[in-house]
This record gives C-alpha cells, structure tokens and sequence, in this order.
C-alpha cells in the first residue's frame, strides 16, 4: 500500500478516533513499570530489590492495590509496561515470547483483567505499552503465534547502522532480538489481529508503542486503526524534522525533541530560549502538539535527580511537564525522589519508599495535579511564553488562568523576577506561599523565587 493512501486511511482513522484521541489530551499519565510498583495487595513496603535486572516480584494485584495512591497525585491514567509473556529475563516486558499469553510473573489474565476494571472504576484510563518491531530471545522455535517462531519471519541478523534509516528498521536493536519482517503482509496481519484482540479483551484506553523509528512508516497506520484506541509512539530522536516524520501515523508521540532541551534548561546547562524555539518548531511541524507526551524521565534514561541532584531544579522541570501544552506523563518514583542512573539503575521498585504519601515530592505533584485537574486538565494549544530569560521561564495557559514561573537558580537561592502577563491590573493567588499577587497597568508583575522553586499562579 502505498504511504499516500495510508495516510488517507489514517485521517479517517483519527477523525474516526477523535473523541478518544481528544479525552486523552486532558489527562495526567503515571508511567508504571508494573514489574516495580507492588508485590501484592498487602504491600506497605519493604527492603530494596536486590537485583533490579531481573524480576523483583511487581505484580498487577500489587498495581491495582496502589491506584489510590496513584490517583491521589491527581494522576487519571497509568502506562503499564508490556503484559504479554516474556522469554526468560524479561521483568520489563519488551522481550515478548507468547503475544496471546499474559506474563505469569505479573499474573493472571484475570488479575490483569481486575486491575483495568478497578482503574475504570475509579475515573482512571490504563494504557498498555506494546511492542511490533522485535521480539525476545531465546529459542525462536518458542515463539508464539506462528509464523513467528520461523526464520522467514525476521529480517537477516545485522547491526544497526544509525546514519541509515533501512538499517535502523531492518536490524536488530540488540543483538539477541530478532527483528520482525513487519513488511510482509501475512505478518502486518498477525499484528493487526493482535492488537485488536489485546485492546478488547482487557479493555485498554490507549496503546504506547515502543520503537516506533525502528520500522517501516506505512506498518503504522494500519496498526494503530486496529487498535481503536488513542496510540502514542517512541520515536527515541532529539531532531524534531525527524520525529515529526512520525507525527500523522498515530495518535500521538513521546515529545523527545522538547525532553533534551527540558532536561538542560532546567539542570543550568542552557537557556530557556532553546527549550521555547523546540517547543514552538513542535507546534509548527506537527498536526497536533497536544496530542505529545511531554516527559522529564523513563526507564530508558538516567533520572533528573541522578544527573542533577537538586529537588528545586527537578520541581521547576515538572512543572513544565504537568503545566505546559502536552499530555504530562510523570515516570514512577518521581514522587519519592528518585535518582537511579542509567538502565537498570533507573527502575528502582517503589515499595522500598513505603508509599509515602507525605513525601515533598509527593505533596509537589497532588498540588501541580489539582491545578490541571480544576482547569480541565488543560487539553487546549494555549500555551503562551510571557518571558524567557537564561535563568527563567514563565508561561500560562488558558488565557492567563493559570501561570508558571520556573527558572533554573537552583536550590538555595533567592531572586525576583518581574515579568509581563499580558493581563493588566489583574489579580492571582500563589498555590504555594497563598499570597496575593497582582499585575500592574502596564501587566508587569514581581515575584520573589524562595530556594529556587517553582511558583504557579491562579487567576481569581
């Protein structure tokens, strides 16, 4: 099938998914790595994993028992790594090896089936991570459904070329997983049976799918149309001409071109000028930047805290991901301070922090989720720069409703900043200090940054 006519089927696939899409862009998603969150309903903690690359026991029951405690952060939707069985080693999910078999580590069918039920019941979405491009190792002869456990169903074994966009979607990302023939009709239906399948069987929301640039552009929009539900792609590049190659065969994509930017404004490597121009080329090069997932950390990155070990820092970067235009997507052990580095340092269990619910980080995000949560969740493109400065950053939303003041002094210092809102003699209150803040007849306002962190205005 030709791309053009691909992508013809894919608008009337959006249009066709464009109340779904649409009830996505006001929501706050919570990254889940379920093999991490809890070990059983009666988890109230306990000592470390000892071993985080393996499985450290997480499982959907010990997931379900933790939704209020997820929600309580204002979150309504959680990702969940990959359910489907996984060859040996696989705690994380990507090393698929039975698709129509759930991972028995985390569970049953039904227990999975429990925990989507129990997310609904209580207003939250669940969206399922889900890979088409590789599956495990192990023995290929294991591999399930056939004609996936034969040779003619993977490309050669090669190595990744990364100046070449064939080598990247035709060899392997790791040297043990082989690489799936997506181009071969009989197996784009074997994908497209499955996600269907998948989707309805648990009654998933939303799919996010993994190593999306790894292959061939016109697999994709067939694939995301059978899943009937809002998908959001990896594309794991910093080049936004390059991601937004990407941006009409899905729903929507992981924002990478703005998380490399973010990450240096806020750990003082940069101004905040770069963050704004790719912020603003995003909007420019894409059908929809409201539909990106705007992220600060993921299992495949060294967290903020272990790049910078600054709490103030990290509150001002997630301010930008919870407030700013994009769908918030926090990464689990954010609320407790987490700092591992690279994978798998990065996907601590989160029982070893006894689910305090009365963490700084904790109390941080419930206070930046209830200000999304009693503004609609802010689905609009009305994210507007009120002032970019090498230390500073604010912008607002909803025509001035809400307004954020962040900067990267770090922790420990003192500024005032004055900047324009574009609102004349208007008045807000500061969600963290309580006081009253009001704008001038020229719409210059001042406010004093106490050890360095974040503040958030709301109109009253």
């Amino acid at each position: 099938m030709k791309l053009t006519t691909t992508l013809t089927l894919l608008t009337q696939a959006l249009t066709a998914l464009g109340a779904d899409t649409n009830s996505w862009k006001s929501r706050t998603i919570y990254f889940a790595l379920t093999d991490r969150i809890a070990r059983s309903e009666n988890d109230n903690g306990g000592n470390a994993c000892g071993n985080l690359g393996n499985y450290c026991g997480g499982t959907f029951k010990g997931l379900q028992s933790k939704l209020d405690y997820i929600k309580g952060m204002g979150f309504d939707a959680i990702w969940i790594t990959p359910v489907v069985d996984n060859a040996d080693g696989g705690y994380h999910g990507y090393w698929a090896r039975d698709l129509y078999s759930i991972n028995g580590h985390y569970g049953s069918s039904d227990d999975l089936k429990n925990l989507v039920n129990a997310a609904h019941s209580k207003g939250m979405y669940v969206m399922v991570d889900v890979v088409a491009n590789h599956m495990g190792n192990g023995n290929m002869g294991d591999m399930k459904p056939s004609p996936l456990n034969q040779g003619s169903s993977y490309h050669p074994s090669c190595s990744i070329n990364y100046n070449d966009q064939h080598s990247i979607e035709t060899c392997r990302i790791a040297k043990d997983l082989p690489d799936v023939n997506t181009t071969d009709p009989k197996i784009r239906q074997l994908y497209k049976d499955w996600i269907k399948w998948l989707i309805s069987t648990y009654k998933f929301d939303g799919a996010r799918i993994d190593t999306v640039k790894h292959v061939e552009k016109d697999f994709w929009p067939d694939f995301a149309w059978a899943s009937g539900v809002y998908t959001i792609g990896e594309v794991f590049d910093g080049n936004p001409d390059y991601v937004a190659g990407y941006s009409k065969l899905m729903g929507g994509l992981l924002n990478y071109p703005v998380y490399f930017p973010l990450n240096r404004f806020y750990q003082q490597q940069n101004s905040s000028q770069a963050l704004v121009d790719m912020h603003n080329q995003i909007n420019k090069l894409v059908p929809d930047a409201t539909t990106f997932g705007t992220f600060l950390d993921n299992h495949d990155n060294a967290r903020f805290l272990n790049q910078k070990n600054d709490i103030s820092l990290f509150k001002n970067a997630l301010t930008y991901v919870m407030l700013g235009r994009g769908i918030p997507i926090v990464y689990y052990g954010s609320e407790q301070a987490y700092g591992g580095g690279a994978d798998p340092h990065n996907r601590e269990d989160l029982w070893r922090s006894g689910f305090n619910t009365n963490s700084e980080m904790y109390k941080f995000l419930q206070a930046l989720g209830g200000v999304r949560k009693s503004h609609g969740g802010l689905p609009n493109n009305d994210h507007v720069h009120l002032f970019v400065e090498n230390d500073a950053y604010a912008w607002s939303r909803q025509d001035g409703a809400v307004m954020a003041l962040t900067s990267n002094i770090g922790k420990g210092q003192q500024r005032q900043f004055c900047f324009f809102t574009q609102k004349n003699n208007k008045t807000w209150r500061g969600i963290f200090d309580g006081k009253t803040y009001k704008s001038g007849g020229d719409g210059k306002l001042c406010a004093t940054v106490n050890n360095g962190e974040p503040m958030v205005f709301i109109a009253q």
